[in-house]
């Protein structure tokens, strides 16, 4: 056990600690690369840390937007369920396990499991809440397609 004590992050810390990690290890390996480059040398090339999803790798700020906004127009066109948005989000942009994800939007695993394969009905504050890291709420979606062409 760790003598620091235990102080609970936000949201918005957490995030910002994960995006610093991230961007700290493209660094890394981007000055590594350039080494390499530059001696002419081949060596094994550098491993970023295991992600905490197994399904996904690193995003830059670009693809996470380019996913989210993918994942809203897929929701908006009724080719997901809300359920389904919110989990190809946590894990292809955030790459955070459900226990991990849980924490850091505090609710429940059991909450998060439910919500992410469409069981049960949740209150909008809850649901907004699962969405805030990702810049989304739970709002109206128009029901013909025809009108989706606003977004």
């Amino acid at each position: 056990m760790s003598d620091k004590p235990y102080t609970a992050e936000t949201a918005k810390e957490t995030i910002a600690r994960l995006r610093a990690n991230r961007q700290q290890r493209s660094e890394v390996a981007t000055e590594a690369l350039k080494r390499q480059q530059s001696e002419n040398v081949v060596e094994a090339p550098i491993q970023a840390p295991k992600r905490a999803s197994k399904q996904s790798s690193g995003v830059s700020t670009i693809e996470r937007k380019n996913a989210i906004h993918a994942t809203t127009q897929r929701l908006i066109r009724g080719e997901l369920t809300q359920g389904q948005a919110l989990k190809t989000l946590r894990v292809d942009v955030l790459g955070l396990t459900q226990d991990e994800y849980a924490d850091l939007v505090k609710v429940s695993r059991k909450t998060l499991s439910d919500v992410e394969n469409d069981r049960g009905s949740y209150k909008t504050d809850i649901l907004n809440r699962l969405f805030k890291p990702f810049g989304l709420k739970v709002g109206i979606v128009p029901i013909s397609s025809g009108v989706t062409w606003l977004l």
